[in-house]
């Protein structure tokens, strides 16, 4: 394999592992539609154009129609029309359909229900992006390399035999001039068509070229421990240069690029950022950092072992487009003990995971309530758990910004990282960007603010969520051994649980 084909499959396996959230391209939502309580699927591609399976389940219901459509965030044309989804044999309650993606970036995908309660939608935000290079099947390249070299050869005979005989009366033998004149033609031939197929190679090339260079990859970014005297930060810095070209349009222009929209808060914060020790994950924590440019966000560290920690951190676009960046950062030994604080939304975890129930530091049990079957790799997974007090009641949770709970799930190896919320995989701030968005709205910041008051509102809710209960739609991309973190807010603090889940590939059903 040539230095530049290894480096394009090498870039072309890195955007595969960090496309929006790491290794998990795939959508799940959780919400009403109307009267309706749905649960959405979304399958993405990974080409842009491609097909995405778009699944619906109807819960408690028996829908007369089921449609589903896909619109790009900014689209200046009509909406296409939706398609009708279909019953799924075998699959009471769920209804299924194919749609074209044609535009990469933030895309929604526009469920809507009718039945007797009358009609109802929902809008799920996706991201769309060309994740992987596609390759060329083997026994395919060699059938189309021998009919080619058929036709190559084919070409220079037909060349050679119209020279030499194309003129000639029938039954009369070429002369050696002829012969020596179709010779030469065939050569000739054999060099024009030769040139023609190099021109070809080298436009395909380019084009393959141009294909990795367009596919999405996480922004460039770096992480630092910085000591300010009293506390030691954590400085996470995007040095991408597309990001920071955003405002050029002369750059933009040059590198076929279109600038990446102002980021918005999501659950109240700018950034959610998850620190998870690489060597056993016995280490967590979910923090939000500050900037004052969009470039450096920093936040301070708490008291975590020492050690080389992964970093996932989660931001989110005005224009709905979702993304997390991936780097680690080494950390040196803490100088205070452990302990959370009970002022801030982030969350540390110091310890082991369980299989079946965790307890909490005031005693309380969180339960989850997993099914006996085996977890599957690509299937529905029940990540659903009932947290209980000490005496056994269940425990009522406060809002832990803006929802009763999040979860995080990562593989033992790093290839997976997700965060999920009781929504599913999809980002608050996402769906309020196509909720807010009017149409002719073009100037930046016009979806962000409208997303600032609804945080503010959001973070003077004092409501509770009874009942103990929490539970996030999600089906484990691969096979493998994962670790999931449960995170809710109990007596104004932050607590987490964790389990771990040993997933089977899909073929062992």
């Amino acid at each position: 394999m040539s230095r530049s084909a290894a480096r394009l499959l090498g870039l072309a396996g890195l955007v595969a592992l960090c496309s929006a959230h790491v290794g998990s391209p795939d959508v799940w939502y959780e919400g009403a539609a109307g009267p309706y309580h749905i649960v959405v699927y979304v399958r993405l591609p990974g080409v842009i154009p491609g097909i995405a399976d778009i699944s619906v389940q109807v819960v408690g219901a028996k829908p007369e129609q089921v449609t589903a459509m896909v619109n790009l965030f900014d689209a200046t044309a009509g909406t296409p029309p939706p398609d009708v989804a279909r019953p799924v044999a075998g699959a009471e309650g769920w209804y299924a359909t194919r749609l074209w993606i044609m535009s990469p970036g933030s895309n929604s995908v526009t469920v809507a229900v009718r039945g007797a309660k009358g009609t109802g939608t929902a809008v799920v935000p996706v991201a769309a992006v060309a994740s992987r290079r596609l390759p060329l099947q083997r026994p395919l390249g060699i059938l189309l390399g021998a009919l080619g070299l058929f036709l190559f050869a084919g070409i220079v005979t037909i060349v050679g035999a119209a020279v030499r005989e194309g003129v000639l009366p029938p039954g009369e033998a070429p002369s050696p001039r002829r012969v020596w004149g179709a010779r030469g033609a065939m050569a000739g031939s054999a060099l024009i068509v030769g040139l023609l197929l190099l021109g070809g190679w080298t436009w395909w090339d380019g084009e393959d070229r141009g294909f990795v260079e367009r596919m999405y990859r996480p922004f460039a970014t770096t992480a630092t421990v910085v000591d300010t005297g009293p506390r030691r930060m954590l400085r996470l810095e995007i040095v991408d240069s597309f990001w920071a070209m955003r405002g050029d349009s002369v750059w933009l222009r040059e590198h076929h690029q279109r600038a990446w929209p102002p980021l918005v808060t999501d659950h109240g914060r700018l950034m959610h950022l998850f620190l998870i020790r690489r060597s056993d994950m016995g280490a967590f924590a979910h923090l939000h950092p500050t900037t004052v440019d969009s470039v450096e966000f920093d936040a301070a560290l708490p008291a975590l072992p020492a050690g080389r920690y992964l970093i996932f951190a989660d931001l989110v676009h005005e224009s709905g487009f979702a993304k997390t960046l991936v780097t680690s950062v080494d950390l040196p030994a803490p100088t205070l003990p452990a302990r959370g604080d009970s002022a801030s939304d982030d969350g540390i975890y110091l310890g082991s995971a369980a299989t079946d129930r965790a307890m909490l530091p005031d005693g309380a049990i969180v339960t989850w309530d997993r099914a006996t079957a085996p977890l599957l790799a690509g299937a529905p997974a029940a990540l659903s758990f009932t947290i209980r007090e000490p005496d056994g009641r269940p425990a009522s949770l406060e809002p832990y910004l803006g929802m009763p709970g999040h979860a995080v799930v990562a593989r033992d190896d790093g290839a997976v990282f997700i965060h999920l919320h009781p929504m599913g995989t999809v980002s608050m701030a996402a769906q309020e960007t196509f909720a807010l968005r009017q149409q002719g709205d073009t100037a930046t910041g016009a979806i962000g603010s409208r997303i600032a008051a609804q945080d503010s509102a959001m973070a003077a809710m004092t409501h509770s969520f009874p009942g103990g209960r929490i539970s996030f739609p999600y089906a484990f991309p691969q096979p493998g051994r994962y670790r999931i973190w449960v995170q809710v807010k109990r007596g104004g603090r932050v607590e987490t649980a964790a389990f771990d889940a040993l997933v089977r590939p899909a073929s062992n059903r």
